[in-house]
C-alpha cells in the first residue's frame, strides 16, 4: 500500500533552494539625498552562493545602494522608490519612504573597507566578536565566547585563544579584516556585502583575504556582495558583476562575458582605464639629495626598520615596495624627520636631519612634504579648505590677502576650482581630497614629496588622474618624490628605481623594469607573483 500524500515529509529547505535559488531581489530602488537623486531605479537579484560584484567609479551609487539594502543610510538620505526583497522569507528589507535608520534586515551582515574605523580600539577583538553574537544569536556569554573563538578560527586567524584576547592595534591589516569577516559571520548572515575589503592591502594578504572569502562563502552557501574597483579583483572572485554609471545599473551579467567583451561604453572605458601609463619622468639630476646609511628604529624590542642605507637623487622618483608591516612608512617619515632614527645618518642635501634640532627641522619641513593615503583624516573636517591652506602658507611667512591669492593658485594648479576654498572637507570626493592634500603639501614649496598609499584607495581612473597630476607637477617643480605603496603596478608605471622592503631590510635596490622582469630575490618574486591575474 503505498504512503498517502498526508503521510509525506514537507520538502527540505536544500529543495526549496533548488526550486528557486533567488535570496534577495531589488526593484527600482531609487535614492535621493535632499533634492539631488543619486540612485535611480535599480534591478538586480542575488543568488544563494553568488558572489555578484558591483563596480563603477566613485559616486556611481555602489555604495549608496549596498547602505539602502542595509538600512545604512545616512541621515540625509531617503529611499524615494523601490524595494528590497528577502525572497526565502517575504520579508522587504526597504521601500519606498524608508527613513535612512531603518534596521538591518535579518540575515544580512557588513564588510566595510577601514576596519579600523569599525573596531572599538579600547575593547578585546574576542569580546566584540561575542558581543555580535550575543546580540544576533541570543547566546549567553559562555556560549558566545566559544563561538567567537569558532569564528576567528574559521578566519584561520593563528592561534585563536589568544588572538581573542588582542586589541585591534596589535593586529596586522589583514589580521583586522579577517576579525571583520568573524564580525560578519556572528550574525549567522544569508546575505554578506563586502565594499572594498581589501583595498588597503598589500597583494599577498590581499590574496589570502579573497581566497578566505571564497571558501567561507562556499561552505556557508552565502550570497554575497562584493563592492570594489579593482577589476582584477572582481575577476578573481566574482560569479557575475553589475556595472554603475551615475546611479544607474548600465550593464550586467557573467563576470568573463562583462571583462572580455563588455558592451558598453562606459564598461569599455572602466577597463582600459586599467591598463597601465607609463610616466616617464624627466633623467635626475645624478646629483644626491638623500641619503640614509644604517638606520635602524627600534620600539623597544621590536625593529622595525633595520640598517637601512639608501640614496635618492634630485629629480628622481622611487618606489618603495614591501608588505604591511615592512617598515615602509616608518623609513619614509624618518628620511623627512617625522619620526627619530634609533640609529644611523640621514642627510638631506648638505644637512644632517636631526630631529632634535628646531630650527634644522623648521627648514626640512620647508623642503620635505608627505602625502597621506587618507586625505580626510589629514584634514580638519570644521575648517574650510582656505583656512587649511591659508594656515601652511602662514608657516612659510606668506600673509594675508597674498596667502588668499596663493591658496586659489594652489587649487587650481592641482585641477580644482578657486570656487572650492569655501567649501568644506565632507563636500569632496576621495579624488578631490587627495587633490587637496597634495596642494597643501605644495604650498610648502618643497623639493621632496613622500606620498604613502596616496592613491590606494582611488577607483583605477581617479588613480591614472592623480598620477597624471604628479607626474605634470613633478615635472613643473623639478620634484623629487618617494612614492610609498603595495601596488606594484602603479609603481612601476611611476617609478624608474624600486627598493624593496622585507620586515624592515632593504633586499633588493635596482631599476624599476629590470626587478619587474628579473627580480633577484625570492622575496620580490613572491610580491610579483601574489598580484592579482591580469585580465586578457
Amino acid at each position: 500500500m503505498k504512503p498517502s500524500n498526508a503521510s509525506k515529509k514537507p520538502a527540505a529547505p536544500f529543495d526549496l533552494f533548488m526550486l528557486d535559488p533567488t535570496l534577495l531581489k531589488v526593484n527600482q530602488l531609487t535614492i535621493s539625498f535632499g533634492d539631488r537623486q543619486v540612485v535611480s531605479d535599480v534591478d538586480f537579484t542575488l543568488q544563494h552562493g553568488e558572489i555578484l560584484a558591483v563596480i563603477g567609479e566613485s559616486g556611481s551609487g555602489k555604495s549608496v545602494t549596498c547602505s539602502a539594502i542595509a538600512g545604512l543610510l545616512p541621515r540625509q538620505g531617503r529611499i524615494t522608490k523601490g524595494q528590497c526583497l528577502h525572497v526565502p522569507s517575504g520579508t522587504l528589507w526597504a521601500a519606498a519612504n524608508t527613513p535612512s535608520n531603518a534596521p538591518l534586515g535579518r540575515g544580512l551582515s557588513l564588510i566595510f573597507q577601514d576596519p579600523m574605523s569599525s573596531l572599538n580600539p579600547s575593547m578585546r577583538i574576542g569580546w566584540q566578536v561575542a558581543e555580535t553574537a550575543l546580540v544576533h544569536q541570543h547566546q549567553n556569554k559562555s556560549k558566545a565566547r566559544n563561538l567567537a573563538i569558532a569564528l576567528l578560527k574559521e578566519v584561520e586567524l593563528p592561534n585563536a585563544e589568544a588572538a581573542f584576547m588582542k586589541y585591534p592595534h596589535e593586529m596586522s591589516g589583514g589580521q583586522k579584516q579577517r576579525v571583520m569577516i568573524a564580525l560578519a559571520l556572528a550574525a549567522n548572515p544569508e546575505v554578506l556585502i563586502a565594499d572594498e575589503p581589501t583595498t588597503a592591502l598589500d597583494a599577498p594578504v590581499q590574496r589570502s583575504i579573497l581566497t578566505l572569502l571564497k571558501k567561507i562563502q562556499k561552505k556557508r552557501q552565502m550570497g554575497v556582495i562584493f563592492i570594489s574597483h579593482d577589476l582584477a579583483v572582481v575577476h578573481a572572485i566574482a560569479d557575475r558583476i553589475l556595472v554603475m554609471q551615475l546611479g544607474q545599473i548600465v550593464e550586467s551579467g557573467d563576470v568573463n562575458i562583462i571583462l572580455e567583451q563588455p558592451a558598453h561604453p562606459y564598461t569599455q572605458a572602466l577597463l582600459n582605464a586599467r591598463e597601465t601609463t607609463l610616466f616617464k619622468q624627466n633623467e635626475p639630476s645624478k646629483m644626491p639629495l638623500l641619503k640614509a646609511v644604517n638606520v635602524s628604529k627600534w620600539y623597544g624590542d621590536f625593529c622595525a626598520v633595520r640598517n637601512v642605507s639608501l640614496s635618492i637623487d634630485m629629480g628622481e622618483r622611487v618606489g618603495l615596495i614591501g608588505e604591511s608591516g615592512s617598515g615602509k612608512s616608518t623609513l619614509g617619515r624618518m628620511l623627512i624627520g617625522m619620526l627619530e632614527a634609533s640609529s644611523g645618518a640621514i642627510t638631506f642635501g648638505a644637512e644632517t636631519v636631526d630631529t632634535n634640532n628646531p630650527s634644522s627641522m623648521t627648514r626640512l619641513r620647508r623642503r620635505a612634504q608627505l602625502v597621506f593615503q587618507d586625505p580626510y583624516s589629514a584634514l580638519n573636517p570644521k575648517i574650510s579648505i582656505m583656512s587649511a591652506l591659508v594656515e601652511v602658507l602662514h608657516h612659510t611667512g606668506v600673509k594675508s590677502p597674498m596667502a588668499f591669492d596663493h591658496a586659489n593658485r594652489l587649487l587650481i594648479e592641482v585641477g580644482l576650482e578657486a570656487s572650492d576654498a569655501n567649501k568644506y572637507p565632507d563636500e569632496f570626493s576621495g579624488g578631490q581630497l587627495q587633490r587637496i592634500g597634495i596642494a597643501r603639501a605644495l604650498a610648502m614649496e618643497p623639493e621632496f614629496l613622500v606620498l604613502d598609499e596616496s592613491v590606494a584607495a582611488l577607483d583605477l581612473q581617479i588613480q591614472r588622474d592623480v598620477l597624471a597630476l604628479l607626474d605634470r607637477i613633478g615635472r613643473k617643480r623639478k620634484l623629487t618624490y618617494l612614492f610609498i605603496s603595495h601596488d606594484l603596478d602603479i609603481v612601476a608605471s611611476f617609478c624608474s628605481k624600486l627598493v624593496i622592503l622585507e620586515r624592515g631590510k632593504v633586499i633588493e635596490i635596482g631599476a624599476t623594469e629590470k626587478i619587474m622582469c628579473q627580480p633577484s630575490t625570492e622575496y620580490t618574486t613572491k610580491l610579483l607573483d601574489s598580484r592579482p591575474k591580469s585580465l586578457r
